[in-house]
């Protein structure tokens, strides 16, 4: 037995509502979070709300809260009322992508964080805020020039050059020329750094300690502005902000197309420059139950996505905005639920765009997700491509992206549908062969396609085309057609 899904709001137990509330409750606490410790323990964490900003700790579970109310774009277009908006707010907070993409999670409790995060530290000031990050540089290049300054000042105030007999002295020779302060030497240390050289201040052959100082802080200076050079470039590099310009749906949508039933999405490049390699993924996250009762709260399902029309071949060509389809067949986790069920489910559609940028060719990764209430059925996405003549150009209207009318999709089960199919077939073999069985029925159909393949009965060729055969006989031109089996001739196809 496969595991079993909790997919329907009306199948939630006492204990689960009771739950739901205490944790609505306590979410009007914004600075105190129930956990549990390692014994089991339930105790509460306290965290800073200013620096939650963006990020929110995902502590709900699927499977607890039916949303039986009309959402926030009902399908007659209406205003949305006061109901529709809490329950949009509240589903925003349960969300685990956000609609931009960004990840609705954060971690708590991390071991050895700090050390951890240092291990790596460039990656860890590339995912820095840019604040942080200049912070960062220029901290590195004051604290550099102000340390290599007190030890000038300090290998000098040592040689006895600020001495005011040794100053007056003609003959004496400092470590450092022009160094008469501090001032004087946090220039020093400066100048040397970024080797600026006005002229003045130089070191002398008297001082040994100073010609080996001088070496150092010129290495050091380099390795500064490289590793901080490195991180300002990475970050400025990184292809996360490409992802702002790959737009998804607001909404999926279920038609139906060829006889079957298709969850589908838009998604477009709004850039002129191509996603190279691009292909499409998506995952249903969801509460499921094992036989021996283990509960997974989180359990994310494959979906088989793809952008032909049966669903197959992930890769994506974003010439202009294009459909992912992904079919809803026997292994699909919608297979046997209605439109009342989806509306009443709780689970999230994760989808995930993937390709090279073209400019830089680095990876980048744009995100999305659809809940229960963003799903329309019946409804299909409208064309947005026309030809411009004038310009001669295909004209592509990016508003319309989520345009979407309504359609004859029947709002029955995929599996309902399927069996309504079948029946429906079966009775039209019933009349065409009155007195037999199903079997019988399909047996006899079997073997009439045998027969009629050894008796060489062949279909004539399609309308548009004919076998033309250029053979001179008493100066005429005759044309026959020419059947599987018959003597191979000079035979020459044409498309009318």
């Amino acid at each position: 037995m496969p595991a079993t899904r909790e997919m329907n709001g009306s199948t939630c137990s006492v204990e689960m509502e009771d739950e739901w509330k205490r944790e609505e409750r306590e979410s009007m606490s914004p600075h105190l979070t129930n956990m549990e410790n390692e014994e089991g323990a339930s105790e509460q964490l306290q965290r800073d709300p200013d620096k939650d900003h963006g990020a929110h700790f995902n502590y709900a579970h699927f499977g607890d809260t039916d949303f039986k109310e009309a959402t926030l774009q009902t399908r007659s277009g209406s205003i949305p009322n006061t109901k529709s908006l809490k329950d949009l707010g509240r589903q925003e907070r349960r969300r685990i992508i956000s609609k931009s993409g960004d990840c609705n999670t954060q971690l708590y409790r991390v071991s050895d964080k700090n050390r951890r995060l240092m291990q790596d530290v460039f990656t860890t000031m590339v995912d820095m805020q840019w604040r942080y990050v200049f912070l960062a540089f220029i901290a590195s290049f004051i604290v550099s020039w102000f340390g290599f300054g007190v030890i000038w000042w300090f290998m000098s105030y040592v040689h006895g050059d600020y001495l005011l007999e040794n100053i007056n002295n003609s003959t004496f020779v400092p470590c450092i020329l022009a160094n008469k302060n501090f001032a004087s030497a946090f220039l020093f240390s400066q100048e040397t750094q970024h080797t600026i050289g006005y002229g003045s201040r130089q070191t002398t052959e008297e001082c040994p300690e100073a010609i080996i100082l001088q070496c150092i802080q010129s290495i050091v200076g380099v390795l500064i502005q490289a590793c901080m050079a490195g991180v300002v470039f990475a970050k400025l590099a990184r292809p996360k902000c490409r992802t702002n310009t790959v737009v998804f749906s607001k909404n999926a949508v279920i038609t139906m197309r060829n006889g079957g039933l298709f969850l589908v999405f838009r998604v477009g490049n709004m850039r002129r420059s191509h996603l190279l390699e691009a292909h499409v993924r998506a995952q249903l996250v969801q509460k499921v139950t094992t036989d021996e009762g283990e509960i997974i709260h989180f359990h994310q399902e494959e979906l088989k996505v793809g952008t032909q029309l049966s669903g197959e071949d992930d890769r994506a060509l974003l010439l202009w905005p294009i459909f992912i389809a992904h079919p809803i067949d026997e292994e699909s986790p919608l297979w046997r639920m209605s439109p009342q069920d989806i509306q009443n489910s709780n689970f999230e559609i994760i989808v995930v765009l993937e390709g090279i940028v073209e400019p830089t060719g680095n990876t980048t990764q744009a995100r999305t997700s659809y809940l229960p209430q963003e799903i329309l059925w019946g409804y299909r996405f409208d064309n947005l491509v026309s030809y411009a003549r004038k310009q001669g150009v295909y004209a592509i209207d990016c508003s319309s992206i989520d345009q979407t009318v309504p359609d004859n999709t029947p709002r029955v089960p995929s599996c309902r549908l399927q069996q309504l199919h079948s029946n429906r077939k079966a009775k039209a073999s019933s009349a065409a062969y009155p007195g037999l069985s199903t079997d019988q029925v399909t047996k006899a159909g079997l073997y009439s396609r045998k027969t009629s393949q050894v008796s060489g009965n062949h279909l004539p060729p399609p309308a548009n085309m004919y076998w033309a055969q250029n053979r001179q006989e008493d100066g005429h031109s005759h044309q026959h057609q020419q059947g599987v089996g018959q003597e191979d001739e000079t035979v020459e196809l044409k498309t009318a």
